[in-house]
């Protein structure tokens, strides 16, 4: 931590300038070839979805029964692994996690298999328009990889050209298709029904805007916007294999827990993690790019009416959170709450925040948002920063995650109804430990730009839970859950997965309009 210090305006850094790009030159030297490595599995096993429920390279007669027999025998505890069945229905991913499990977590009851039998239940021309989709997997993969590539970027501009426009027509084929099965299927017959279809909507949607903002970016010559949308919308289509490299990695602990119940933590973390690998690549490759030659940091500082504005919010946001206590009432008995959390994951809550750990838990939150936002309006306006100011953001900070670790740990696995009570704080609690470890980095190195970028979104990560509440509140003004997904615990997740995913998106694109990205020449 720094002593007292004005965090300089210019483009001058604690580490030595040599130092900083030999260090960022030796992990860029392993950590692409494992991203390529990485996509490229996944695109292989998407190519492989694509070519096992396609027509024309999947002639088994009656495929949907062959689909539900193995269901059904792994459901009664037949071990199905390698039997001539799955070799015929079963994609090369499931295979391999059930090989990482078991039969029956991979093909039985409580997983995957029922919107495995529904794909060969479609007609062959619907079955065409989801495997071209699936295949397509490995063109967006490969060609979004080359496009984020720094050296590659620098080296091959006019092939990077030609990869960029056949990526661009592969993300619009490919959503286009994903379109049409969406509205084919409806609700019920996609996996995980309500909540996957609205995900896959809002993938859908996300990738599009993105790829457009790009465009309109690079037609007005400003590449490093059109990065950081194009870099955002990569992350959108990395829900696909992160998703399954989640279940796969998750399928090692599941130790008798079904394949749904661990789904519910990656529905949670899924659009968090796509988000922070859309910024990360963003990132990446905007610290590969040189510096400007005059690569002066330019800032806006908070006006007063803005930062005090800033503590009503906060003050409104505790006591949104403080109702409970001051109404002394279990959160079972508030009426939002009874509508929009089923009985069983309700009544988990309870047992944390009807505790004293709750209004513990606001009063840290409370000081990490004012300390914060004292420090973020200090940081802009380039003024002198306390080891006082830092250390009560640094310690309430640590204060929360701990207490958002310990939530998670008493509400997390192994039924339904824990894990939807309990998953949101561990993806909370990590967040803000990733953003906070980044974010004390960078007042150690004095790099004013990468300060304010991390704290913002160490303040808005901080908001999740406030936004769990209100995204409650809205969902259920809207009548926007259908009632019989309401008993799933469909709103829940999807106030959750806001929570932890809409902070992400705005810090995000904080960054790629922020004055440290305009420091940077990036080509």
């Amino acid at each position: 931590m720094i002593k007292k210090t004005n965090i300089p305006q210019t483009k001058t850094h604690s580490v030595p300038t040599e130092h900083r790009v030999s260090s960022n030159a030796l992990t860029m030297a392993w950590l692409w070839p494992l991203i390529g490595v990485l996509l490229l599995g996944y695109g292989v096993l998407a190519f492989n979805s694509g070519l096992t429920l396609s027509p024309l390279s999947n002639h088994s007669d009656n495929p949907a029964e062959i689909a539900t027999t193995v269901l059904q025998q792994a459901s009664s505890g037949v071990d199905m692994r390698g039997s001539p069945e799955v070799q015929q229905v079963v994609p090369a991913w499931v295979n391999l996690m059930a090989h990482i499990s078991s039969s029956e977590y991979a093909y039985g009851d409580d997983g995957i298999s029922d919107t495995n039998i529904y794909y060969f239940s479609m007609s062959e021309a619907r079955r065409h328009v989801l495997s071209t989709h699936m295949m397509l997997g490995m063109v967006l993969m490969v060609a979004g990889f080359l496009q984020f590539w720094p050296a590659f970027r620098r080296r091959y501009r006019k092939a990077l050209r030609v990869i960029g426009a056949t990526y661009i027509f592969a993300a619009f084929v490919s959503m286009g298709m994903s379109a049409h099965h969406l509205i084919n299927s409806g609700i019920a017959n996609t996996y995980n029904t309500f909540v996957f279809h609205i995900g896959l909507w809002i993938m859908l949607v996300g990738v599009l805007v993105s790829l457009t903002m790009a465009g309109i970016a690079l037609l007005r010559k400003d590449i490093a916007r059109h990065l950081g949308w194009q870099a955002l919308g990569f992350g959108f289509l990395l829900t696909a294999p992160l998703q399954r490299m989640d279940w796969l990695v998750l399928s090692t602990f599941a130790d008798g827990v079904s394949f749904n119940e661990m789904n519910i933590l990656v529905n949670t973390i899924l659009f968090a993690q796509a988000t922070l690998a859309g910024i990360c690549l963003f990132w990446l490759n905007r610290a590969s790019s040189p510096l400007n030659n005059n690569a002066v940091l330019s800032m806006t500082s908070l006006n007063k009416p803005v930062q005090y504005m800033g503590y009503g919010v906060i003050g409104l946001g505790a006591l949104v959170l403080m109702l409970p206590n001051i109404m002394s009432v279990s959160i079972t008995d508030i009426g939002l709450l009874q509508r929009m959390v089923p009985t069983m994951p309700l009544t988990w809550l309870a047992t944390l925040l009807d505790s004293a750990w709750l209004p513990l838990f606001i009063s840290m939150l409370t000081v990490l948002l004012v300390s914060g936002w004292t420090l973020l309006a200090a940081v802009r306006a380039g003024d002198e920063i306390s080891t006082t100011q830092q250390g009560i953001t640094l310690i309430s900070l640590i204060a929360v995650v701990s207490m958002l670790f310990y939530a998670a740990y008493q509400l997390g696995m192994p039924t339904h109804a824990r894990s939807s009570a309990g998953a949101g704080f561990a993806v909370m609690g990590s967040l803000l430990l990733v953003f906070g470890l980044l974010l004390q980095r960078a007042m150690v190195r004095s790099e004013r730009g990468k300060v304010v970028e991390t704290l913002q979104l160490v303040l808005l990560c901080a908001t999740a839970p406030v936004l769990w509440v209100i995204n409650c509140a809205v969902f259920d003004l809207m009548g926007a859950v259908p009632a019989e997904y309401l008993a799933r615990s469909a709103a829940h997740e999807m106030a959750v997965i806001g929570a932890v995913f809409i902070p992400l998106l705005v810090g995000g694109l904080l960054s790629v309009y922020s004055a440290e990205t305009a420091r940077y020449r990036i080509s």
